[in-house]
């Protein structure tokens, strides 16, 4: 990595946010459009009109144009090269093993969250259906959603940050809140919700330096939102979609564990949890880095 002093007006904090944001709104206005026609198409056809497998899953893989809008940023301008190697398997911590415990962790975090409000009477769920296929192409599709805002934030904005400023903290505080901000519109958003994306936020930074691993991070953010909103049926972020493998039985209210508009995230619950994981990760590794000091 380049010293700090030897930055250049591209490495500024400010045009770094702005060329993110300018990477991300582009790209979306180009997916909407493409899949706008795309959707037109299929509703001409009829099949749109009784699929809300086909519905649901447009609606999550149209970020594969972040991907690509991120990947010709990398390849197109010298200065984002070494970027590439922080979202490849050049990286170390960018392997399988690492990526399936992100999966598993992502589960396991929203499981929790889901069980609570269930045995605190939010919400209770019934089985809609299950489908191997559509299960694989779902899970393919979030991934895409998941792991495009990842690359842009975790991957791209994370790795020029640091370059610029070398200051891991500052890094991690700062993306957190851009990564917030992009959800500010969502429905139900307020000041708790804000708190939850912004601290969630800060736990896939601190992964991805803590682990070297992007893919950590991208595993562990899909699965959150499969498991919330396909597997289980709820609101992602203030977003529904028709499709999921199971579905709210019965009457819903809201509490600790349960926001009947934004939710899993955006409670007490899961505002606690992650702000917990925040800590519990930075002690392991504060006192791992203590031990490896005095071993070494």
């Amino acid at each position: 990595m380049e010293n700090i002093q030897d930055k250049k007006w591209c490495d500024n904090v400010l045009w770094i946010c702005i060329i993110s944001y300018a990477i991300l709104f582009i790209c979306e206005i180009i997916g909407a459009l493409l899949t706008s026609r795309l959707v037109k198409v299929l509703f001409t056809s009829g099949l749109i009109r009784s699929s809300a497998y086909i519905y649901t899953f447009l609606m999550y893989i149209q970020p594969i144009h972040v991907w690509i809008g991120v990947f010709l940023v990398l390849f197109v301008f010298k200065n984002n090269h070494y970027i590439i190697d922080k979202i490849t398997t050049k990286t170390k911590g960018n392997n399988i093993a690492y990526l399936f415990l992100g999966l598993l962790i992502g589960f396991i975090l929203n499981g929790f969250c889901a069980l609570i409000a269930m045995i605190n009477g939010d919400f209770i769920l019934r089985f809609s259906q299950f489908e191997t296929f559509p299960f694989i192409g779902l899970l393919f599709a979030v991934f895409v959603q998941s792991s495009a805002e990842e690359l842009l934030c975790r991957g791209f904005m994370y790795q020029r940050l640091m370059k610029s400023t070398n200051s891991p903290a500052f890094v991690i505080i700062f993306n957190s809140l851009f990564f917030a901000v992009l959800h500010l519109f969502n429905s139900g958003m307020s000041i708790l919700p804000f708190y939850c994306i912004f601290i969630v936020g800060v736990f896939f930074s601190m992964l991805v330096y803590y682990f070297d691993s992007l893919w950590m991070a991208m595993g562990l953010h899909a699965m959150w939102n499969f498991t919330q909103s396909i597997l289980f049926g709820l609101p992602n972020s203030g977003t529904n979609v028709p499709y999921s493998i199971f579905k709210i039985g019965g009457s819903v209210k809201g509490s600790f564990a349960y926001d009947p508009i934004f939710g899993l995230e955006g409670t007490i619950l899961s505002c606690v949890l992650m702000t917990i994981c925040c800590l519990v990760l930075y002690l392991w590794k504060s006192k791992k880095n203590k031990e490896e000091t005095v071993l070494n």
